[in-house]
């Protein structure tokens, strides 16, 4: 992994990508981010109280919605550093 070789450069996209994640944020909860609050309510329930309340599958569907964003977002990072690192540094 060539990209942990360059970690100003892995900065440096990182916060230069700002945009793209507005972007993806967008695409996962609406253009105002509506269901933005709810997702991280139920990021910080415990999955226990949901089954209890009847919840759990919002909460499931939350959770993995906020997580594969996250992947995303550092996913995109690596891949556009690994290719300055590759092809231009």
């Amino acid at each position: 992994m060539q990209f942990f070789d360059h970690p100003k450069i892995l900065l440096l996209i990182g916060i230069l990508s700002i945009p793209v994640y507005v972007t993806l944020a967008k695409v996962f909860w609406g253009e105002k981010f509506e269901s933005l609050e709810e997702t991280i309510r139920f990021l910080f329930t415990p999955d226990f109280y949901s089954l209890l309340k009847g919840r759990f599958w919002n909460d499931w569907d939350a959770t993995m919605k906020f997580n594969i964003f996250i992947f995303l977002c550092f996913g995109w990072v690596a891949a556009v550093t690994q290719l300055l690192a590759r092809y231009v540094v």
